[in-house]
């Protein structure tokens, strides 16, 4: 402490509490108080506000709310001082304290960290706090090595610390190992045993509904995602293999996929497997062929048409493309697009006849190429013929489309879960700190880190089913630009044959699907359109649906 440092200051209290444990041990109530000592000693000092993050890693400051609360408060003038602990406290990463301690300089906040003895504003405070914000960070990084050699060990060893939600094996708490769940094991050998029988993977999904087994959550529909997963998974015949994802970075502490940034590599574990070895080499001998034949026959991935990225299903899905046939006369390929969700649990038809349940499945049939064509066709020969009065309607909506733009529930859902699994990292993270520094049990942490990575892998499962579109969205002006220059350039819709997906992509939002309704909407177009087509390709009618403006142009026809 300063010597006669008791002019009048206006102070915040910051605490960082790494877990629940911790505050049982120090009592949280017991912190404060000797925050209060402190403040006593200095009745020329006024307390604003006291911010605690509790059960928070401190490797990265963005990751602490209360942390970042007091960084704005400060910058708004509310205190001039931030009395702290120590630098541990306030930050493990030497940019970090160094960073945020000069800004609060520079808005005239200074830091006093009591256990260090160091006042940002001394003249050698910078120095001294240079030094001990290195030796945090520093002791962070041999946290992380310790923590790391320690898991390489128990992996060696064969020892099971992660995720426990594996399809035929329950957690035993007492022992810390997997023990078989029998029921569920009975459909992990069924699995590899229809697998290796001949059986692929969609086949064997209606076996096991038909059977009414369960997934590891209890679930009676299946996915042939999750079969897949289950075959590859080495688990099941004693193995296991590490390091499929690393930590890169003990300060970022993210995971990123080993492409070889990292050695793998595979031991005998010491549970039970279910089934032999010999049986597991057998069902991923025949995955990794079809895999090889694919890439054989495949070598480069077509990439997603225009109808694909426009497309939506009513049920929420995005649509797959699907080759119906090659016209041998022309070469030309003719395709269909079928719904996700239909593609992955089967359509009604097949599960009526297969006697499954039809609740909730999606009714949505498979399109034809052509009929998106046509329809398209149809629509920009309808809004050629006033122009003008288009690209009008485009530029008044501008303001309201910038201002009223509605994200799609998928679009929700996604950031929601994204932000959970953020959530749950950081926990995770912050646990191997605990373990680390004896603030929690072994017991403790390997319970807790089973469930945020149980957690963690459903997330992970939900986000794949969702494959949201990714594309970048266009700034609106651009959009108004393209808009204008399309219409009134050399393009005659009324002479076209066929619409380029260029035009496609710079008018059309989105096509949702309903049925055999078609609703078009249009970027910058107050109104979507709502269309039906029936018939086959060499005689179709299109339809326009009630509420939708009629401009009669020739709506019967023909398409090549």
């Amino acid at each position: 402490m300063r010597e006669n440092d008791n002019k009048p200051r206006t102070v915040a209290i910051y605490a960082r509490v790494s877990t629940e444990h911790e505050q049982q041990m120090y009592a949280l109530d017991n912190q404060i108080d000797w925050y209060n000592e402190i403040l006593e000693k200095h009745p020329n000092w006024v307390l604003y506000e006291k911010y605690i993050d509790r059960g928070i890693t401190g490797t990265s400051a963005k990751k602490r709310p209360q942390f970042m609360q007091m960084i704005s408060d400060a910058k708004m003038g509310k205190f001039d001082l931030i009395i702290t602990r120590e630098v541990s406290r306030f930050a493990r990463n030497t940019v970090d304290t160094l960073q945020y301690t000069r800004d609060l300089k520079k808005w005239d906040v200074e830091v006093y960290f009591v256990s260090d003895n160091i006042w940002t504003c001394d003249p050698d405070g910078e120095l001294r706090l240079t030094i001990m914000a290195t030796l945090a960070q520093d002791e962070s990084r041999k946290t992380s090595i310790r923590v790391k050699a320690g898991q390489r060990t128990s992996m060696e060893k064969g020892v099971f610390f992660q995720n426990g939600s594996i399809l035929g094996y329950d957690f035993d708490k007492s022992t810390r190992t997997m023990k078989i769940n029998e029921e569920q094991a009975i459909t992990v050998k069924m699995i590899f045993d229809l697998y290796n029988s001949g059986l692929g993977v969609r086949k064997i999904q209606w076996e096991l509904e038909q059977a009414g087994r369960k997934t590891a959550t209890g679930k009676t529909r299946w996915d042939a995602s999750v079969i897949s997963r289950v075959l590859k998974n080495p688990f099941y015949c004693g193995r296991m293999t590490w390091y499929k994802q690393y930590v890169p970075d003990f300060l970022e502490q993210k995971k990123i996929n080993n492409h070889g940034g990292k050695e793998q590599f595979t031991v005998m574990g010491t549970h039970e497997p279910i089934v032999t070895e010999e049986e597991w080499d057998q069902a991923n001998a025949r995955l990794n062929s079809k895999k090889a034949g694919k890439d054989t026959n495949r070598t480069k991935k077509e990439p997603l048409d225009v109808w694909c990225r426009k497309l939506k299903c009513s049920c929420g899905s995005s649509f797959n493309r699907v080759k119906w046939h090659t016209q041998k006369s022309t070469g030309i390929k003719q395709y269909g697009y079928q719904c996700y969700n239909r593609l992955r649990t089967g359509s009604v038809e097949t599960r009526r006849k297969k006697g499954l349940p039809i609740d909730g499945i999606c009714e949505t049939p498979e399109i034809a190429g052509w009929k998106l064509e046509a329809m398209a066709l149809y629509i920009f020969k309808m809004l050629s013929i006033d122009r003008e009065h288009i690209i009008e309607l485009a530029m008044n909506s501008y303001e309201k489309h910038v201002n009223d733009k509605a994200s799609d529930s998928n679009t929700q859902l996604i950031d929601s879960l994204k932000k959970e699994a953020d959530k749950l990292n950081k926990r995770l993270d912050n646990l191997i700190e605990m373990r680390a520094d004896g603030e929690i049990t072994k017991d403790k942490f390997i319970e807790k880190k089973i469930e945020y990575e149980t957690r963690l892998e459903e997330i992970s499962d939900k986000l794949e089913e969702l494959k949201p579109d990714e594309n970048e969205s266009v700034d609106y002006k651009v959009k108004i630009n393209l808009f204008r220059e399309v219409l009134e350039k050399s393009l005659d819709f009324a002479n076209a044959e066929k619409i380029p997906e260029y035009v496609i992509d710079a008018f059309v939002e989105s096509i949702t699907v309903d049925g055999n309704t078609f609703k078009w909407k249009f970027n910058l177009l107050p109104d979507s359109m709502d269309f039906s087509i029936e018939g086959r390709k060499n005689k179709f009618q299109i339809k326009e649906v009630d509420n939708t403006p009629h401009v009669d142009c020739g709506n019967t026809g023909s398409y090549r």
